[in-house]
């Protein structure tokens, strides 16, 4: 039977693709059909998949013919002059902008990419400075002055580039990475005014010169910097000395010479000491990287001792570094989990919370709604026993939003943490990995990493846009997978987590009001906590070291009835009202990944590159 529903789901998905799209919106005002097509989709055992190879290599092509036009004709427009390239060659009128090459080590053949990079360049920077380590000057001097035709400077030490230079604007790589062939007359247009650190998106080349798997980057996303170096080459800096000066604090008293991860390290530096963290991205392709780059876990060493007053680095076995954020204290935690029946997920619930959780200072708020199952009724009782637990009734309709609200007012907890009754604990540190984040007075919302009971990925952040409203990241990969960029198994910053295991202070929830009971009594609730929490000036975050199951909606089963479909859709109504600019460029995402499915696949650019082509023309 589930084969046929496979088929048949194909089938539906195959007609949809080429139906118009006021048939398709047709359909979806139509609970029944909508209802119905749900049902079969979720029992048909239809999955997300990673893109194939091929499919990439496809994909990416059609993002580089789309950047290749989209540059052209920004560069044409902003210029004023004709689209024809060499127009736009004049660099009389060009601010001015230099550019750092970084050698870690002296490789003939990588920094010979990196010449020709520059050598077809449209214009010329100011000035070309090449950073490395002072046994090497000799032999980096003799290179250039066969390979360059451009004026260079080659220095093992910032004290001797002229202060003039040092103070001008910097383009900053390292030695094996390509420049877009514009990269000169286009940085100065994108780069927005104030901005005092701009990064781009980048790729990795292959051995035979062959672009592929792109990275395709948040915007500024702190503790993504912090756990996995996700900006490593290709910055922009207001002045050159701002790299020069954060290096000098970082390494001060030590011997250091120049590495692949000082890029990666001066950004860990500037969100903790730099006091205007105006850090811009540019969500284009603009360097090219070989393939073999240096994982940022290489790093530990070097970043020890900056974020040693902040947090602990401890032992991991994934491309990421793990951070255990300091606490001053041990605050008491209210573990809220709201539940009707369902015995056999609370009980599984509790008791791997009472048993695995090293964490003690917690106390669990058991909401009993209108719970009508005698066994389940005994079990409470007998919880209500412990010192940990209590158990509050809550005998009003089902409204998720309202129960958590109620429960928050009679919790004791300067932490609030939402659980659902389907959640199971694995990782036994899970409470003090996710209390050691939502601690720290900038971060807001703390969610965990969700596994369905098969080992998959349920949860991992939240990414508005997915279907129109927001959804789960990542969602159906296998557990161990490092995920897109390594963030499956990096903590860093999302728009918002699930509430299906999320930790926030209590003042913050009551500071903006708690869960929406009128508006969002099901879905989107916790969506929406999130981003009005955000508007408090904190960052959510994912947090990858706490691993728990969800067997989601065992309780309350999917989105599948007329009467769901059109309460779903009234919720949807609301996120896409209230929370319409975070939808429509979420920052922890990227415009040029998809938001059809949720494995991180590049977007069609087909629309938007005959888009392009008719704004050139």
């Amino acid at each position: 039977m589930q084969t046929v529903r496979k088929l048949a789901v194909k089938l539906v998905k195959s007609v949809i693709a080429i139906t118009p799209n006021s048939w398709v919106e047709w359909v979806k005002r139509h609970p029944k059909l909508v209802a119905a097509y749900s049902r079969n989709l979720h029992k048909s055992g239809l999955l997300y998949q990673l893109q194939t190879i091929e499919e990439l290599t496809r994909s990416y092509d059609a993002y580089q013919a789309y950047q290749r036009t989209y540059i052209n004709s920004l560069l044409a427009v902003t210029a004023k002059q004709d689209a024809n390239a060499s127009n736009l060659s004049k660099t009389a009128t060009l601010p001015a902008l230099n550019l750092l090459v970084c050698i870690p080590e002296y490789d003939p053949e990588l920094i010979q990419h990196t010449l020709d990079s520059i050598a077809e360049q449209s214009s010329a920077f100011s000035a070309i400075i090449f950073l490395c380590h002072v046994e090497h000057e000799k032999s980096v001097n003799a290179l250039l002055a066969s390979q360059l035709d451009s004026p260079f400077i080659v220095v093992s030490d910032a004290t001797a580039i002229d202060l003039p230079v040092l103070e001008q604007a910097c383009f900053v790589m390292y030695a094996g990475d390509k420049l877009v062939k514009d990269v000169r007359l286009l940085i100065p247009e994108v780069v927005d005014a104030n901005t005092q650190v701009a990064y781009v998106d980048t790729d990795r080349y292959n051995s035979l010169g062959e672009a592929c798997f792109p990275d395709f980057k948040p915007d500024w996303n702190p503790d993504l910097q912090l756990t996995t170096g996700y900006i490593h080459s290709g910055i922009w800096v207001d002045s050159l000395s701002r790299l020069f000066k954060a290096w000098g604090e970082v390494f001060s008293g030590k011997s250091h010479e120049i590495s692949y991860f000082d890029v990666s390290v001066f950004l860990c530096y500037s969100y903790f000491y730099s006091a205007d963290k105006h850090i811009q991205h540019i969500p284009l392709v603009l360097l090219s990287r070989p393939d073999d780059t240096p994982c940022f876990s290489q790093a530990a060493a070097l970043v020890t001792d900056l974020y040693q007053p902040f947090a602990d680095l401890l032992p991991a076995t994934n491309p990421a570094l793990r951070l255990r954020w300091h606490a001053d204290d041990s605050p008491l935690v209210s573990i809220i989990i709201p539940t009707r029946n369902g015995l056999a997920l609370v009980k599984a619930c509790i008791e791997s919370i009472l048993n695995k959780t090293t964490y003690a200072n917690y106390e669990i708020l058991l909401i009993n709604n209108s719970s009508d199952d005698a066994e389940c009724l005994q079990y409470f009782a007998e919880l209500d026993l412990h010192p940990k637990i209590r158990v509050i009734n809550y005998d009003k309709v089902f409204n998720y939003s309202a129960i958590n609200n109620f429960a928050a007012k009679h919790a004791k907890g300067d932490i609030l943490a939402l659980v659902n009754n389907d959640i199971e604990v694995i990782s036994a540190d899970w409470l003090r990995d996710m209390l050691c984040q939502v601690l720290r007075p900038d971060i807001g919302c703390v969610g965990a990493k969700l596994l369905f009971s098969d080992d998959r990925i349920q949860h991992a952040g939240v990414v508005m846009g997915y279907g129109g409203g927001a959804g789960h990241a990542h969602k159906y990969f296998p557990a161990d997978h490092n995920g897109y960029m390594n963030r499956l198994v990096a903590s860093h910053n999302y728009s918002a987590v699930t509430a299906a295991c999320l930790l926030v202070k209590t003042a913050d929830f009551w500071a903006v009001d708690g869960l929406n009971e009128q508006d969002l009594s099901i879905a989107f609730n916790d969506v929406d906590l999130c981003l009005k929490v955000m508007s408090l000036g904190r960052r959510n975050l994912y947090c990858a070291e706490a691993v728990l199951y969800h067997h989601e909606s065992v309780s309350r089963g999917h989105e599948d009835t007329p009467e769901k479909v059109l309460r779903f859709k009234n919720e949807l109504t609301y996120l896409q009202t209230h929370w319409q600019q975070v939808i429509a460029a979420d920052p922890a995402y990227n415009p040029n990944l998809t938001l059809r499915r949720e494995n991180f696949a590049i977007k069609d650019f087909s629309d938007e590159y005959a888009k392009v082509e008719v704004k050139s023309k």
